[in-house]
């Protein structure tokens, strides 16, 4: 869907691409600022259509115009323009999710889903934003099945090019006309092909998404996290030089912060703590919180690690509990779940010293442990008759708390083909209810 698109939706029906119309309906509301003479409500409007047209060609540009786009979805909600509000409100909520304000962003996700407005073709694009927003708050709190059920939800939502109704997408998935939501479900994706135990799959996508951003300047930050998940993947899978050379400058005075991290990680992992520790930015000055807090956590993280390792066990106790005074607040617990092994021990060690997140330190213990124990091994798809890839499908989507008619809503299918579909899975599965049809399935590692 255009820019264009998105934006006459935001606009009445019987308003045209230059007047609004004279008149609106008895009981009905326009969506579209008006020419002036309504005062206060005026500006409201205008200040909603303004900032969410401004914040769609700078997206589509590849920039992350988050604080545009929260202020035109308040201003909407304020004037009273729904449509509005909605464009709005989901780009808002995947913006702030890439961020780390987890909760805010998926409070937003979750009003963009249960708008009026959002029921209904035309608002798929939005509702694609909204749940690949909540995918991504759940893979940052370490929940990668719900992550994956969202994202099941957000790729056909958002229209892309070669999609045949199958979540698992190829590594040419590119998103269609939305270049940040093609990033993001990469960096979402390439985390879950590397959690499952696929890192080089992971390393494709991005290699991908980053391509497709070369020639947008805008895009600059994008493509750092970008090139920071890649250089970590390459690092993961022992290739120490590539990753470093795709760093190249990131150890400069005002490099990004997110590339300075990841190369402190780097060079931590080649066993260069001292170059680690020249490298890590100040993740403690007024600046840093600026970052995304997924990034600062990284360093306050690493900032830990290195202070034990180097003997000053009071610095690195008052980093980690630092970092989790960060982290607490949203619930983001990958930072720590997925970390080297030296990291578990810390907070091992920091559950003994003492601290105000007792239940979260032991959780992310916990945690950790089965974490980085890898993918269980086991035989997938062990089934007398194999499910079907439209049954495959609908299996995912089981997952999700969406009724039968709104998975066929999302899969374009009648609501009696998708019955016929849940029946045969349930056969299949041996399986008389939904919960343990999902059970049966993960069991068999079919989802």
């Amino acid at each position: 869907m255009s820019i264009r698109d998105s934006l006459l939706r935001t606009r009445p029906a019987e308003a045209t691409p230059t007047r609004v119309p004279d008149s609106t309906p008895a009981g009905a509301a326009s969506s579209a600022p008006t020419a002036g003479g309504g005062g206060a409500a005026d500006d409201l409007d205008l200040r909603a259509f303004t900032g969410t047209a401004l914040g769609l060609v700078e997206l589509a540009d590849g920039a992350l115009p988050t604080a545009r786009f929260v202020r035109a979805r308040a201003a909407a909600r304020e004037a009273g323009r729904p449509r509005t509000e909605l464009v709005a409100a989901s780009r808002a909520a995947l913006l702030l999710a890439v961020r780390g304000e987890l909760r805010t962003a998926e409070q937003a996700a979750r009003d963009v889903l249960g708008m009026p407005p959002s029921r209904g073709w035309s608002c798929r694009l939005d509702c694609g934003y909204a749940y690949l927003a909540l995918a991504v708050v759940a893979l940052l709190r370490d929940q990668p099945e719900e992550a994956t059920t969202n994202l099941a939800l957000a790729l056909p939502a958002l229209d892309a090019a070669g999609w045949s109704g199958n979540p698992e997408v190829g590594d040419d998935w590119l998103g269609g006309g939305e270049p940040v939501a093609a990033a993001v479900a990469a960096l979402c994706r390439a985390q879950l092909r590397r959690d499952s135990g696929d890192p080089a799959a992971g390393q494709r996508l991005l290699v991908r998404a980053r391509e497709a951003l070369a020639d947008r300047p805008p895009a600059a930050r994008l493509t750092g996290l970008l090139r920071a998940a890649e250089a970590e993947l390459r690092a993961a899978r022992g290739d120490l030089d590539a990753a470093r050379d795709l760093l190249a400058g990131a150890a400069d005075e005002g490099a990004d912060p997110v590339l300075a991290v990841t190369l402190a990680k780097v060079q931590l992992l080649a066993g260069d703590a001292a170059a680690a520790e020249r490298t890590l930015p100040d993740w403690q000055a007024p600046a840093a919180t600026a970052w995304p807090l997924p990034v600062r956590l990284e360093a306050g993280l690493l900032d830990a690690v290195l202070a034990d390792r180097a003997g000053d066990g009071r610095r690195a106790g008052r980093a980690l509990e630092q970092t989790l005074d960060l982290a607490g607040p949203q619930g983001c617990r990958r930072v720590f779940t997925r970390a080297e092994p030296q990291v578990r021990d810390l907070l091992a060690a920091h559950l003994d010293a003492g601290t105000a997140h007792f239940a979260l330190v032991s959780d992310l213990v916990r945690g950790a442990g089965q974490s980085t124990a890898g993918p269980t091994a086991g035989p997938r798809g062990a089934l007398d008759e194999p499910l079907t890839e439209r049954e495959l499908t609908i299996l995912r989507y089981l997952q999700s708390i969406l009724s039968n008619v709104e998975i066929a809503s999302e899969l374009s299918l009648s609501v009696n083909t998708v019955k016929t579909h849940v029946r045969n899975i349930y056969r299949k599965l041996d399986a008389t209810r939904r919960r343990e049809a999902v059970r049966r399935a993960r069991e068999l590692r079919l989802i």
